[in-house]
């Protein structure tokens, strides 16, 4: 075999290599062609055209665990602690020691918040906003109109 200044084979040794795997495959049989599905590109134009099912995806909770953990922890801070355990049982249960602990968790962060960035709180909520509208407007808008 020679190869070119391209470290590439040379077409007769590309043609000798090709009839070599040829012959090795045969075998086995192998490669049987068949020929393809008469509509197989009107079928892959309806799979392309129809939208994906809906699904149910974490993502969804990525934006709603967190704000759910804060009004919880506002809640505990302004109001009563131990009230969010009340009311998933009592603070002896196992979700309403997950939930006191979450307060417990909470408290510091919205001191925190409080004390020093309360200022930032319409930019993050306006920032939440536009980013949710974008989101919508990605999502609803179709990639591709196939006729």
């Amino acid at each position: 075999m020679e190869y070119r200044g391209d470290d590439e084979l040379s077409d007769t040794d590309l043609a000798a290599a090709e009839a070599e795997l040829r012959m090795l495959l045969a075998r086995w049989g192998e490669p049987q062609m068949a020929a393809p599905p008469a509509d197989l590109s009107a079928r892959i134009v309806r799979q392309l055209s129809t939208p994906p099912p809906v699904r149910r995806s974490w993502y969804r909770w990525v934006l709603v665990l967190p704000v759910l953990f804060m009004l919880i922890g506002g809640w505990g801070l302004l109001v009563d602690s131990s009230g969010p355990a009340m009311l998933l049982g009592d603070p002896e249960t196992g979700l309403g020691r997950f939930v006191l602990a979450m307060i417990l968790i909470a408290k510091p962060l919205w001191n925190l918040w409080l004390s020093a960035a309360w200022w930032l709180l319409p930019g993050l909520l306006i920032l939440l906003g536009v980013g949710w509208l974008w989101w919508r407007l990605i999502i609803d808008t179709p990639l591709a109109e196939v006729h």
